[in-house]
Order: C-alpha cells, then sequence, then structure tokens
C-alpha cells in the first residue's frame, strides 16, 4: 500500500513524455496520489492526460489558465497534496523522463531518517548524461554559488527531484517566496533548513531530454542570483 505517497508532476509541452512518466511512476506504486500542475501547455499535455487517466482516482490535473513557472506549479502541486491529512511523503519529479521513479522507493527509504532527500548529480555515484559540456559547468557554478551563500550542507540545489517528509512542508509559509521559476528550488530547501530541517541526498543518474525549448534564459538567470541575494541578507 503506498496511499500515503503523493507525487507531484509540473507539466508544461510535455506530451511526448509525460504519460510515460506517470505509467512508470505506477509500476512502482500502484496506489500513490498523482497530482499533475499543467500551465496550459500549447501542445495539449493536459487533453492527453485527460483521455488516458479521466477515470483515474490516483491522478488529479490541475489546468493553470497561464505559465506560472515550475516553481510555482511545484508549490500548488505541494498544498493540493496536504489537503490529504493520509499524506506522509511528497515527491518532486518531471514530466519529461530525466528523472526515473525506480529511485523514488529510495529516496522515501531514506526520507525516514531527514526531512528531504534530493537525487543530486553530483554525489560521485551519479551519472550525468545529455546535457553538454558549457551546461554542466554553469550548473556547477550556480550551485557552487548558492552553497556558498546559504551554507546549506547538500550538493544539489537545483534538481527537482526530491522526497519531502509532510512535516517539513507544513512548516513553509507558501505565500512568502521570491520567485517562480527553477530557483524556487533553492528558496524550499532554505526555508526549510532555516526551520531547523534536516537533509539526504541519494546518487542516480540523470539523463537530460530537451522535450521543448529550454526556458532557461537570461531573465531567469537573473532572477536565481537576485533571489539568493535576498534569501541571505533579507530573510525572515
Amino acid at each position: 500500500m503506498h496511499n500515503n505517497i503523493a507525487i507531484i508532476i509540473p507539466c508544461y509541452n510535455a506530451h511526448e513524455t509525460v504519460i510515460k512518466a506517470i505509467e512508470r511512476v505506477l509500476v512502482y506504486f500502484p496506489e500513490p496520489k498523482i497530482i499533475i500542475v499543467d500551465d496550459n501547455s500549447p501542445d495539449k499535455s493536459a487533453e492527453l492526460i485527460n483521455e488516458r487517466f479521466s477515470y483515474d482516482k490516483r491522478i488529479k490535473l490541475i489546468l493553470r489558465k497561464n505559465k506560472g513557472g515550475r516553481g510555482s506549479a511545484v508549490l500548488r502541486g505541494f498544498q493540493e497534496g496536504l489537503k490529504n491529512k493520509n499524506i506522509e511523503f511528497f515527491i518532486e519529479m518531471d514530466a519529461d523522463l530525466c528523472h526515473d521513479p525506480k529511485y523514488i522507493p529510495i529516496m522515501i527509504s531514506k526520507c525516514n531518517m531527514f526531512d528531504v532527500v534530493i537525487a543530486s548529480k553530483y554525489l560521485k555515484e551519479s551519472i550525468i548524461k545529455g546535457l553538454n559540456v558549457k551546461r554542466i559547468i554553469f550548473s556547477r557554478i550556480v550551485n557552487s554559488y548558492i552553497r556558498f551563500m546559504l551554507k546549506v550542507p547538500i550538493t544539489d540545489f537545483t534538481n527537482g527531484f526530491r522526497c519531502y517528509r509532510r512535516e517539513a512542508l507544513e512548516k513553509v509559509d507558501f505565500d512568502s517566496f521570491y520567485s517562480k521559476g527553477f530557483i524556487l528550488l533553492s528558496e524550499i530547501i532554505y526555508k526549510i533548513y532555516k526551520k531547523g530541517g534536516s537533509f539526504g541526498e541519494i546518487p542516480f543518474n540523470f539523463v537530460h531530454k530537451e522535450i521543448n525549448k529550454s526556458n532557461f534564459n537570461f531573465a531567469e538567470i537573473k532572477e536565481a542570483f537576485i533571489t539568493i541575494l535576498k534569501l541571505k541578507y533579507n530573510f525572515r
């Protein structure tokens, strides 16, 4: 029985992979609560999900009117999952198959000892495939910067493949985030850290899949660096 687990999947233009991602989750967890938050994908991902799972009570699709960013989509999924008092563990993962559900049982097992467990790309045992050298170098620089500024003892602040204990998320003020994009992942970590949260990491094989044009642009990079500065010096 896995009805104490909620799996949050933010979705945008993922019609090529999201169904497979859901089906792979169900291989490992026959009875989870899967919450997909779709930002009105132009490729009609939501219609495909409805077509395939409209009568499946395990699957809940939240359709937002506008593209609000990956981070805010995850928060919306958390808020929905927290309504169910039976949920003890919250898994966050992408819809593009770069996060293999086979690691979820390992994360949940380790989450019995920590408040948050992160599948890290940067542990010695981890393998990265599909990312060019430029992206890897940039990602390492960003993660080193965040670790230096926030002092949280983890190696990967930007990977959205994680397991959270319910108690950790209940301490987070969902209305006080600075950002909406990928850097919100680091905000969540820092807020839990400031509340005394503990963190664990597991190695995994990260396989990057470019299912649509990357949203990783100068505006998001600028937002990321500014957000970390705000967290460092203006956290309340």
